[in-house]
């Protein structure tokens, strides 16, 4: 029997060869570090371009990504006005999109449906400007001088005993007239 085929690998070919494409995509590059960009090995790589071995789905997915290229230019050399994926907007979108969707799995079905509802609720934009206005304060008490915050935490502790620095300066003052009238 011979070789073992590959249900996954890529095996036609268009108007230039699987190698060929690779070797654009590596370029001036050396084959270790286009490799290492590609998180594939040295060795995987040269057994593409001198062996004529071919490349397993997954294998090809990384290196499109990598290289921002068309998965079906790469995989079969066709579409080569398409070789370059449509646009770093519709880039930039898949990584959000891939993003939101960790955080969605991330997440328990209950905290799914709490954030559904604040979502309807809220709205989007009403979050965003929520949090924005959170970031803002979290970034102005980062700035604060460490004497500012000293007073600030002195004025928050008031607060909690239910006095102002107001209300206890103006005893302050009714304190020192006692004082005075009293001497």
């Amino acid at each position: 029997m011979g070789t073992k085929e590959n249900k996954f690998a890529f095996g036609w070919e268009g108007k230039e060869s699987f190698r060929e494409r690779l070797e654009m995509l590596i370029g001036g590059r050396s084959i270790r570090s286009a490799a290492k960009a590609w998180g594939l090995p040295a060795s995987t790589i040269n057994n593409y371009l001198h062996k004529g071995t071919e490349p397993a789905l997954k294998v090809v997915l990384s290196i499109a990504e990598a290289e921002n290229v068309s998965l079906e230019w790469l995989a079969s050399g066709l579409n080569k006005d398409h070789g370059a994926k449509s646009s770093s907007k519709t880039q930039e979108h898949d990584n959000l999109k891939h993003t939101w969707l960790m955080i969605y799995e991330s997440l328990d079905r209950q905290d799914i449906e709490s954030l559904i509802r604040l979502i309807h609720k809220e709205g989007a934009k009403g979050i965003l400007l929520s949090s924005s206005r959170i970031d803002s304060v979290d970034n102005a008490l980062l700035l604060l001088s460490q004497e500012e915050k000293e007073r600030l935490m002195r004025l928050y502790d008031q607060i909690k005993k239910g006095a102002s620095e107001e209300g206890e300066v103006a005893s302050e003052d009714s304190l020192a007239s006692e004082r005075k009238r009293a001497v």
